[in-house]
Formats: C-alpha cells, structure tokens, sequence
C-alpha cells in the first residue's frame, strides 16, 4: 500500500487547531498544513506566524479552492460543518469533520450524498478510536475474564479552559453532549457488542434554559441488556475520568482515562486480582495518519458518513430524553 502524505487545510483555528492539531501534525509521518481559514482576520494572522502556516485565508470558500490542500480539517462550530463540508465536496477536497457531523439527520445526509458525488472521502473526527487501551478493554471484556457484562459506566471530563461562548448556545450546537458526550456513545457499542435500545438521562443546565448543557448523565440499555451510565462534564475540575465494567464472574476497573501517561486496567474475579498496563497513544497524530491510510486503501480506520448519521441520529434521541424527563426507544441508532 502507497500512502501519500497529505496537505491539509484547517478551518476554525481555535483551540482543537492549536493544541492538538498543530502539534500532532510535527509528529505525523503524512500530514502537513499548508492553509488555514477563520473568521478573524488577526486570529489567523497571529496563527499562521505561530505555526509557520503559508497561506491563511478570510474564508473557507476561499480555502478549499486552494491548489495547494487536499484535504480540509472542519474545526468550525457545530453549526457550521454543514456549509463547509457541501464547499469542500465541491471543489474535490477530502473531509475530515469533527463531530457531529451535522445538527440534523437532514444536512448529515446532504454532506455525505455530496462527498459521495463529487467521489471524496468523507470522515468524522472521532479520536478516541484510536486508543488501543480502549481496544484491549474491548478484548478483556469478549474473553470471559469477567462473565457475562452486566453494567458498565464511564465518567469523563472535559477542560474547563475549552470553554468558548459557542460551546455554551444549544443554537451552534453547544453542550458537552455533542463534544465529550458523543465519543462515549460512539464507544460503549464497541465495548459491549451491541447498540442501543433505549435512554433517558439528566442534564444541567436543563433543556429550555437557553444554555447548552454543562453535565449530562445518561442512563441507557443497550441491545443486549447491559446498562450503561455514563456522565459527561465541562464544570468538573477534579474528575476521576474512568471506566468500570460489572459482569456476572468479575469486575474490570480502569484508571484514569486521561492527562496520564499510561493507563491501568484492572480484572478482579475468583482467581484474584490481575492488573495490565498500556502506553497513551497520540490520538491526533494517528488519526491524521489515519486518514491518510484510509484514502490510500479504503479502510474505515477513522469513522465514515454512516457513522456520522447514526450519531447525529442517537444525539436527536438524547436530547429528546433529556428534554421530556423520560426513556425513549433508540431507532437507526
């Protein structure tokens, strides 16, 4: 397989740009930045000098039609992506997207019908899949170590320095939901081996409060009868970020799940206590690269269009659990 390193064009220089992109990219054997967009005039200014960026430009429009990007990195607001993908398609650019990939089931159908058109790879920022920790959770819990799983939950918390005025309007689609809340969703199914049928949850401040939501806890069943909790927070400065999986002959524990070096994973059962340890893995690194080999092979490394749909999908499920205070069934989710 020949995998050819790519030019990437950025569009939203904030903090996501700043502090993961720009470094991971130093680090990344098929990634390079060759332009960047923003609202701002002078943010893009001082962020091209910052980072030895050549071409910074006043807007995505103009970014895409560069010659010198293959690929465009969509960083925007949530309410965003949708203009800056359907331009990208347009003009025969690549698409990483962060997730969402769309506020509606509507535009997330658009965005890949037009990817799929104009013959582009569409894919969704969606890091977390590449932590092999993750993975071996994953492999602990198939192997019968701890029985038939029961309940899991996670705790995850995000920096309270990523606060931005958008993160916090439901209408630009704020709220930790749709930032740290997403990448647990997209993750249980692949820790357990089923989807979802049902959620209800919590979440404050409340649905109607004109504020996206800074914690939400979600309580849901997934397919196969393991309860889920999970408990996503912006306004937590001491979190334990962890994940613990209950099952019918034993318990897994893991450590912190982030800001550590290395992670611990610990099985107790009737045999006692064992306990692994895996290194961190650098996420945005290997999902640049990633994206690279999935363009030269086909593969799906990093989540696609479907992907993309399905959560747009479960996230319009959540929130109408949260906002009507009851559990509601999970469909084409």
């Amino acid at each position: 397989m020949t995998v050819k390193s790519l030019r990437w064009g950025l569009v939203g220089l904030g903090s996501l740009a700043a502090n993961g992109i720009m470094p991971a990219v130093g680090r990344a054997k098929y990634a390079t930045v060759t332009a960047g967009a923003t609202r701002d005039p002078a943010k893009g200014r001082a962020f091209g000098d910052k980072f030895g960026i050549p071409h910074i430009h006043d807007s995505f429009e103009e970014l895409v039609r560069s010659r010198d990007v293959d690929a465009v990195f969509v960083m925007t607001p949530n309410d965003k992506h949708l203009a800056v993908v359907l331009a990208a398609a347009a003009a025969g650019k690549h698409v990483l997207c962060e997730k969402p990939l769309a506020m509606t089931e509507t535009d997330a159908a658009a965005m890949i019908d037009a990817c799929d058109k104009a013959g582009v790879m569409l894919r969704l920022g969606l890091h977390l899949r590449f932590e092999k920790f993750l993975d071996r959770v994953g492999e602990v819990l198939r192997d019968g170590s701890i029985g038939t799983i029961r309940a899991l939950s996670i705790e995850r918390a995000a920096p309270l320095s990523e606060r931005a005025p958008w993160r916090e309007d439901p209408a630009q689609g704020g709220g930790i939901l749709y930032d740290v809340g997403l990448h647990l969703l997209d993750l249980v199914p692949r820790l357990v081996g089923a989807g979802y049928a049902s959620v209800t949850g919590l979440a404050y401040p409340p649905p109607g409060s004109g504020q996206g939501a800074d914690t939400i806890t979600l309580l849901l069943r997934t397919d196969n009868d393991v309860q889920v909790s999970l408990r996503a927070s912006r306004e937590a400065p001491f979190s334990g970020s962890d994940l613990v999986v209950l099952g019918t002959a034993g318990m897994l524990r893991t450590g912190p799940l982030r800001w550590v070096e290395e992670f611990t994973l610990t099985v107790t059962n009737a045999q006692g206590k064992r306990e692994e340890r895996v290194p961190v893995c650098d996420l945005y690194r290997d999902e640049l690269d990633g994206f690279a080999m999935d363009l030269a092979d086909g593969g799906t490394r990093l989540g696609n269009g479907a992907d993309g749909l399905r959560l747009v999908r479960l996230a319009a499920t959540v929130e109408q659990a949260l906002a009507e205070a009851r559990t509601v069934p999970v469909t084409g989710a």
